[in-house]
């Protein structure tokens, strides 16, 4: 497709269908976005794989989120955690994209002002330096204020599908 062949008007279902197939050869970790709802102690989280590193000096983050709850409360709160699953957290990423039961309380703690899982694989705090609205989401782009990680496997997304690391050598 050429630059001249672009525009605003819709994809066609054949169109999207090859998009998303296309895209989604592109193997990415899974993690969870979480923020604190206003004056209470609850949490509001999604399950995200369109997170990434922007620059190192200073350690800056981007995510993609389509609007709602989660949405709306990062953009008045500004702020937000970011937590990479790791292999065994399939449920953790069901739970968070509203596919399984929401019986189970994941525990989040609070480094120094947002929510991450306590089990994640490595984790992050960020304050939005920039918002910019793009069609049907918003990408936040946050400075990250502090970051951890322990060792062990992320959990993958590829072609559709969940996987585990079979063998890093």
């Amino acid at each position: 497709m050429t630059n001249t062949e672009l525009g605003p008007e819709a994809l066609s279902i054949d169109e999207r269908t090859q998009f998303r197939q296309a895209v989604s050869q592109f193997a990415t970790g899974i993690a969870v976005v979480s923020v604190q709802a206003e004056n209470t102690a609850e949490v509001h989280g999604m399950t995200i794989n369109s997170f990434t590193s922007v620059s190192l000096d200073p350690p800056t983050v981007l995510i993609s989120l389509k609007s709602g709850r989660t949405h709306g409360l990062i953009r008045n709160h500004l702020r937000f955690g970011v937590s990479v699953l790791h292999d065994e957290q399939v449920g953790l990423s069901a739970l968070f994209s509203g596919k399984a039961p929401a019986d189970s309380r994941p525990e989040f703690v609070v480094p120094n002002h947002s929510p991450v899982l306590r089990s994640a694989l490595a984790w992050f705090e960020c304050e939005v330096q920039q918002q910019v609205d793009i069609h049907d989401h918003t990408l936040f782009i946050a400075r990250v204020t502090a970051s951890g990680c322990v060792q062990g496997a992320p959990l993958l997304f590829f072609s559709s599908r969940y996987h585990r690391r079979q063998s890093w050598s």
